[in-house]
């Protein structure tokens, strides 16, 4: 091993199978004196020798465990108990359904269930009312509210399960029964705003609101589907968003059912008045306050506003704005927070806001973990006197009780048994007893809120035992061994080892461990690094704890010179076995062997030698076994090594078996007890019932002792005398004791005799009787049926009703009238005779209604009565109720009641005459008598005729209206439908028009076929099985207009001018106006070529019922189709029948087009034209008319060449008519400019000349010059001077002068003057040069 230490844990060598049953402890090992197993072979040790210890250190553990496996799966068990439904805790009903309910609780194999109630009293059948089956379901049966019982009917319950594995109970279960009582639901009319949102709430009575839910609501009596603008809360309420106009229309109501009658309910009709947006703060109609809510459930948080403007909504929790979680969801209604978590828990605000204030509603949220429990451990087997710790982990609410309880029962700390922790959370069982073994339960309550976890602890006799050891082994000097020994015990056991009986110390040579598993299982090992040869010899390994001990032994020998350890003497107890064992080491050796007296042992049965050399002596004793024993060690052929050792004996007392004979009150009592033998000296004490006995006068006994005797002496015996007496005798060997029990007798007498007694049926009632004796005296109790003398008494039979108590009376939990009659109490305990004394019971039946009517109808007006039957102790008062009043018969003279007889029955009557319409209440007869009261609940219905429909319109149109109604009160019958009348407002009712048969599903109905404009007044009747309804309010209701159904009538249409038409007519026929003419259309339109077909048109108002129009700014000569049509509020009727008039001829507005001018000589010219658009002629062409003028120069002439016009003369206006297009003008002036127009005309005048044509004639040869003068200048010019030509007939170029001598006759020159044509602006000059 190179020098270093060896490990903690080495290897043994195993042998094949040896070893492996060994480990696995299915094979125990040799203990005081039983064969060693087999040595260990050659080749495993030579095997191991090789493996480095670390090594083997694991082989050890790996088999270890495995061993250990084998022994956890012995500790399962196929015994348990479990829960079927844990969290059960509340279960409500209908009185008048029952219910039945399993047992939470169960178990394998087949439990036994049992019902309790929490006070812990057992469940006892009660005939028809309360009933526990074989297979542990509870059912109660429906009950009359006078069988109704709290003590059954309204208690806390649970269920036990019970097997071989204890016992467990169920959570404590509320049974409640509900009644069926009389209540109503309703809604109040609410107020909104345009666009705000409207709130309506179901409002259910308190004393029924945990019962009964909203399941719909309804708008005139069609169940609303949430959607749109409709939403329906989870707490019932109805939202109505973006509230309109029409919402006010309609009625809004809920129906309600309760959750374990099954009834319905509808509530009345509520309205909604809707108030057109005014400026306004926010105003909270609906808000959440403070609650709790367990987590993994959601929950909505309502916050509706109205306000205008409409107020926003901010959400705050704890003073900050709500963050962004997909689990928050801001809706219309208010917040809803989905799968709550524990973090959620919080202050909630929610602010409304509008620009003319703000509100806030704010409540604290506590989301709360449901409690769950864990107990742990879960299942234990252990061993008595371990100590246990159960600690109870509880999740959920911090806020909680635990309680704990052993096989059902409540657990009470005591000298064993302590619960600690700051929630009573831990419990610790100290020095555990057998009857600590059961099921523990650790319950966790908060707020009516339980949850619980049980364990199953089994305690059993956890005396140690090896379960896996150790080979007899040779080693050499300095090889390492390794020994190992695993114990199981409960608690678990610790390991001790000693070598040749000396312990076996801890230091540089003994290296030892141990530790406990999981399961208990206790391992130790003791390595030995270095081995010389005093480490051989002989361990033992002893497990010892609170229960016993085990242990177990095997030599080792270590090679080397063989000696034999110092030995020390050794006290044996005679009677009992004793060990000696020869502390030989050193190996090898050839034998060991025992010799006394120099004999070689054994020599008697009672002697054993094993061959370790272990001596064991059987039932020692002193004269035999005592005295010198010599171990002898054979080393060598004829070489032997010897050690002795002294055995002395010991001899402990004897006690001499004794009785103690029964005795009775005043006599003597002697009891002695003597020890036959033992050594001295001897110590003899009494007890009695576990307890010291003093003498004296306080416990009247007195003790004699002497050397090997004792004596009791009681010198007058009692009561108290009674019980276990013990002598117990001790010396320096053993102590030993002997017990036998002193029994006083005394017979039985009472100590309370029973007595004649009375008992109310249903209640719990004790016949009294108390005995006393010794033994304590057994009572039974026997019954007799029948009020005379009793024929024959029978055992009562105990059951969970019937039960004896501790002192021997009698207790019957619920009187019942089989339990009348003879009752004998008889005590015995089998000392002197017995004794009994009979009684008589009496049982008084309190006043209970045993028959009346649960609803039953009536007709209004007519008699009506009600009869309920009451049985019981006589007298019974019975009195009658109207919902919560007494009815006073005398006082009210509708009202009358009447009492009957009838055997043990009282049959009252109540009479109603008349039956009114209120009377469709709860009446209820209460029978009353000296032990109770019933009651018997009674709903009648008074059926009439329906209340008439309250008609309303919901909207009118020209030809139809469509009402709707509302049914307030339906004469507590079914409507099976519904007539509508209508007529003519000032007809009568004989001339109505009916719509019947109207389906009573419906709420609203159309009316077709009206006359618009017309007045009608309408009612209505609603049909049940009892009758027709009165009718309705009538109503007036005016139809709306519609356009006219006839056109104006006579029209006529007469030209007035070129572009007028007068129109005239007379309004429509009356009844076919539909309502008031408010005035006409006139369309008019083109009926010439070139038209678009379309109308024109013009409006004007009514005046009468004849009119005139005038359409102006026609066409001229034009055609025109002329329509008219009247109006009313409604729109446009029907247009006349198109009637076509011309407009009158007019002139031509137009000239004649391409008009020209064609100059043909100097004094013709030709003037063409074409015809004027026709469009633009107005009337019947007739023809033309050329008007033309000449223009003059004024004073006009031309000189030298060119003309000159300062000034323009006009000629005579001359014109000339034609029918043709074209004109020739002649005999005008030559040479002459004239101005001419062309005009068309019809036989309106004449038309639009066309523009100004000029035109010029052609030239001609000129006139003579004008003025001719000549003035001589000199002697050789003449000034000649002339004026143009008064025609000139062209334009002057030039002059020849002529001269001539006078008389010649002949010129005799000429001169040419050329002329130059000029204009100027001024005046021109007369004189040309």
């Amino acid at each position: 091993m190179g020098g270093a230490e060896a490990p903690l844990i080495s290897p043994p060598c195993l042998t094949g199978q040896q070893g492996w049953r060994d480990l696995r402890g299915a094979q125990s090992p040799v203990q005081h004196g039983q064969k060693n197993a087999p040595h260990t072979c050659q080749d495993c040790q030579i095997f191991l020798r090789n493996i480095p210890a670390i090594y083997g250190m694991w082989l050890v553990t790996l088999l270890l465990l495995y061993s250990l496996q084998e022994v956890h799966s012995e500790d399962v068990g196929s015994i348990r108990l479990y829960f079927v439904n844990a969290s059960l805790q509340r279960v409500t009903y209908s009185s008048s359904v029952g219910v039945s309910l399993p047992c939470p609780a169960g178990g394998t194999p087949s439990a036994i269930l049992r019902w309790y109630l929490a006070t812990g009293d057992d469940i006892y059948d009660v005939p028809h009312i309360r009933h526990v089956h074989a297979n542990g379901t509870l059912q109660l049966y429906p009950f009359s509210p006078s069988a109704y019982n709290s003590y059954i009917h309204d208690n806390d319950y649970f269920c036990t399960a019970e097997n071989q594995a204890g016992k467990i109970r169920s959570p404590n279960i509320r049974i409640k029964a509900v009644f069926r009582e009389p209540y109503t639901v309703r809604v109040a009319d609410q107020r909104s705003m345009r666009g705000n949102v409207a709130v309506f709430k179901c409002l259910i009575p308190a004393a029924v609101q945990e019962y009964v839910s909203v399941v719909s609501w309804e708008r005139d009596t069609v169940s609303i589907t949430p959607g749109n603008r409709f939403s329906l809360t989870s707490f019932g309420a109805l939202y109505i968003s973006d509230v309109q106009k029409e919402d006010a229309l309609s009625t809004y109501r809920c129906i309600t059912k309760h959750k374990y009658s099954g009834e319905t309910r509808q509530s009345n009709g509520a309205r909604l008045s809707v108030m057109d947006p005014s400026e306004s703060s926010p105003t909270i109609l609906d808000s959440f306050q403070a609650g709790e809510v367990y987590a993994g459930q959601s929950i909505e948080l309502p916050c509706i506003a109205g306000g205008y403007p409409s107020p926003t909504v901010r959400w705050l929790k704890d003073g900050r704005p709500l963050p962004s979680d997909a689990h928050w969801t801001r809706r219309l209604t208010g917040l809803t927070i989905s799968d709550l978590r524990q973090e959620d828990s919080g202050s909630y605000a929610c602010e409304v806001t509008n620009s003319f204030g703000s509100k806030e509603v704010s409540g604290q949220l506590h989301v709360i973990d449901p409690l769950r429990v864990t107990l742990s451990p879960k299942n234990l087997k252990t061993g008595i006197s371990s100590t246990l710790f159960f600690t109870c982990t509880v999740e959920g609410s911090p806020e909680y009780t635990i309680t704990w309880y052993r096989n059902t029962e409540p657990i009470i700390p005591d000298q064993h048994i302590s619960i600690q922790g700051q929630h009573n959370d831990t419990l610790q069982i100290t020095a555990a007893q057998k009857f600590h073994s059961g099921a523990y339960q650790c319950f966790a309550s908060r707020k009516g809120h339980t949850a619980q976890d049980f364990s199953i602890i089994l305690l059993e006799d956890g005396t140690p035992r090896i379960v896996s050891s150790f080979s007899e082994r040779v080693v050499n000097t300095g090889e390492p061994f390794s020994l190992m020994c695993a114990a199981k015990g409960a608690p678990p056991p610790s390991i001790t080892w000693t070598l040749d009986d000396e312990p076996v110390v801890r230091d540089s040579t003994y290296k030892t461990s141990q530790y406990t598993l999981s399961d208990g299982l206790t391992v130790s090992h003791v390595n030995v690094s270095s081995p010389l040869i005093r480490d051989g010899g002989v361990y033992r390994c002893v497990a010892r704890n609170s229960a016993g001990s085990a242990e177990y032994q095997a030599r080792i020998n270590v090679r080397g010179p063989p000696r034999i350890r110092p030995m020390r003497d050794i006290t044996a107890v005679a009677g009992r076995n004793t060990y000696i064992t020869c502390r030989v080491i050193g190996y090898p050796y050839y034998s060991i062997k025992w010799l006394k007296d120099g004999m070689q042992l054994p020599d008697n049965h009672r002697q054993v030698v094993f061959e370790n050399g272990t001596l064991r002596l059987t039932d020692v004793q002193k004269g035999a076994d005592e005295g010198t024993y010599l171990c002898s060690v054979l080393i060598q052929p004829q070489v032997s090594i010897n050690q002795t050792v002294h055995v002395t004996v010991k001899v402990p007392p004897l006690i001499q078996p004794f009785d103690i004979p029964s005795t009775s009150v005043g006599k003597l009592m002697y009891i002695a007890c003597v020890v036959s033998s033992g050594d001295m000296p001897i110590r003899i004490t009494w007890h009695k019932d576990g307890q010291l006995i003093v003498p004296g006068s306080a416990s009247g006994v007195a003790i004699e002792t002497k050397e090997f005797m004792s004596s009791l002496q009681i010198s007058k015996v009692t009561l108290k005398h009674n019980g276990n007496y013990t002598c117990i005798a001790s010396n320096a060997a053993a102590t030993v004791s002997w017990e036998r029990q002193l029994i006083v007798t005394v017979p039985p007498r009472f100590v309370v005799q029973p007595n004649n007694q009375d008992c109310i049926y249903g209640k719990a009632g004790v016949l009294n009787c108390s005995v006393e004796g010794y033994p304590p005296p057994k009572v039974m109790w026997k019954h007799a049926k029948g009020v005379g003398n009793p024929q024959q008494y029978h055992p009562v039979p105990l059951t969970g009703r019937i039960q004896i108590m501790s002192n021997g009376s009698l207790l019957i939990r619920h009187v019942l009238e089989d339990d009348r009659g003879y009752y004998l109490c008889q005590a015995s305990n089998g000392v002197g005779s017995d004794i009994s004394k009979s009684m008589i019971l009496t049982v008084k039946i309190p006043a209970m209604i045993t028959s009346h009517p649960n609803t039953t109808m009536a007709r209004k007006g007519q008699t009506k009565e009600l009869n309920c039957t009451a049985r019981g102790e006589q007298p019974i008062i019975i009195r009658w109720e109207r919902g919560d009043t007494v009815i006073d018969a005398e006082r009210n003279p509708r009202y009358s009641i009447t009492i009957n007889k009838k055997g043990d029955e009282v049959i009252s009557t109540l009479k109603l005459n008349p039956a009114e319409r209120g009377d469709s209440v709860f009446f209820s007869c209460h029978a009353i008598n000296s032990y109770g009261e019933g009651r018997g609940l009674i709903q009648l219905t008074v059926q009439e005729p329906p209340d008439p429909p309250e008609l309303e319109v919901r909207e009118v149109k020209d030809r139809s209206m469509n009402l709707r109604w509302i049914q307030r009160f339906d004469g507590n019958s079914i409507i099976t439908s519904y007539d509508i009348e209508y007529k003519n407002k000032s007809d009568s009712w004989d001339h109505m028009y009916t719509t019947r048969n109207i389906s009573p599903t419906n709420n609203q109905a159309n009316i077709v076929e009206l006359h618009p404009a017309c007045v009608y007044s309408i009612r209505m009747y609603s049909y049940n099985k009892i009758g027709r309804s009165l009718p309705s309010k009538e109503l007036t209701i005016s139809t709306e207009e519609a356009p006219p159904d006839g056109p104006p009538m006579d029209v006529i249409l007469q030209p007035m001018t070129s572009q007028s038409i007068r129109v005239t007519w007379r309004s429509p026929k009356k009844e076919l106006q539909n309502g008031v003419i408010r005035g006409y259309q006139i369309g008019y339109r083109e009926n010439g070529p070139g038209s678009n077909g379309q109308y024109s048109i013009v409006e004007m108002k009514a005046t009468g019922d004849s009119e005139v129009y005038t359409l102006d700014n026609l066409k001229k000569f034009a055609q025109y189709g002329v329509v008219v049509q009247a109006f009313n509020r409604a729109g446009t009727g029907p247009s006349s029948t198109e009637i076509n008039a011309t407009t009158l001829e007019d002139v031509p507005s137009e000239p004649p087009q391409n008009v020209r001018a064609i100059s043909v000589t100097s004094d013709e010219a030709v003037i063409t034209w074409a015809e004027p658009p026709r469009l633009t002629l107005h009337g019947v062409l007739k023809g033309y008319r050329v008007v033309f003028w000449s223009l003059f120069p004024d004073g006009g002439g031309c000189c030298g060449g060119q003309a000159q016009w300062p000034m323009q003369k006009w000629g005579e206006m001359q014109n000339i008519t034609t029918t043709r297009e074209q004109v020739e003008l002649r005999g005008l002036e030559k040479f002459t400019n004239y101005s001419v127009q062309v005009l068309a005309y019809t036989q309106a005048g004449d038309g639009v000349r066309s523009n100004v044509l000029y035109i010029q004639t052609r030239e001609d040869l000129p006139g003579p010059p004008a003025g001719i003068k000549a003035v001589p200048s000199s002697p050789s010019s003449v000034v000649v001077s002339w004026l143009p030509p008064h025609k000139p007939n062209g334009v002057i170029r030039k002059y020849t002068i002529y001269c001539s001598s006078p008389g010649s006759g002949q010129p005799d020159f000429f001169v040419v003057v050329v002329v130059f044509l000029f204009f100027a602006k001024g005046p021109y000059s007369d004189n040309h040069q």
